[in-house]
This record gives structure tokens, sequence and C-alpha cells, in this order.
């Protein structure tokens, strides 16, 4: 039986792909891409956000829906970025009017993406 060896991420590579993600939100706070364990794999976090990029990671991961962020002008989105499920992406954005139709470029970001 042959074994699928693992595909090897380029750190450039995320970077722009969390680039293009936050290009695409105006009111983008931080983001952060995880494997299904919640090892953070790339992140892009602003300096005024209190968060370090290990809890967003297992938040990411985390089933629960109440996280602790007491921000409530903060919105968080978490998204599957592969077929297989194994990689998480997690955003938080400042909530604004128009973040919905910001969405479905989102989406096509993600399936556009070839990393994971």
């Amino acid at each position: 039986m042959k074994s699928e060896s693992p595909k090897l991420i380029n750190q450039t590579e995320v970077n722009y792909f969390l680039y293009r993600v936050k290009k695409n939100f105006p009111n983008f706070v931080a983001g952060v891409i995880t494997d299904r364990n919640g090892f953070p794999i790339g992140s892009h976090i602003s300096k005024r956000l209190w968060v370090h990029e290990n809890t967003l990671a297992l938040w990411a991961v985390s089933k629960n829906k109440e996280l602790v962020i007491r921000e409530p002008n903060l919105v968080q989105l978490k998204f599957d970025i592969d077929k297989s499920k194994k990689y998480k992406l997690f955003i938080l954005i400042e909530k604004s009017k128009n973040h919905k139709a910001k969405m479905k470029v989102l989406k096509k970001i993600i399936k556009s993406q070839k990393l994971f």
C-alpha cells in the first residue's frame, strides 16, 4: 500500500494567503492558520490586539462557540480551508456594516488557494 507523503508548506505562500485575507477586510485585526490539533502554521496579528498566536490557534479548533474575548466590536470567523478539514483559518475583524459582503470574496480566496 502506498502512503501519501505530507506536502511541504512554504512560509512565503502562507504569508501571502494571510495577506490576501487581510486585504479583503479593511477591518482585519488578526488571522491564524492551524492544523486540526491547534498548532499554528501562520498568523498575522495586529499589534493592538492583546491575544497571543497560540491562544488564537486553540480558538480556531475549539468547539466552544463562546470565546473569552470580551470585546463586542470584534467578529470571530472560522473556516476549514481544505477539503479534508485538516486546516483551519480563524479571523478576528472589527464589526462593520459591510463585513458580510466581503464573505463571498473570502470564500473565493479560500477556494482558490493551493496550499492545503
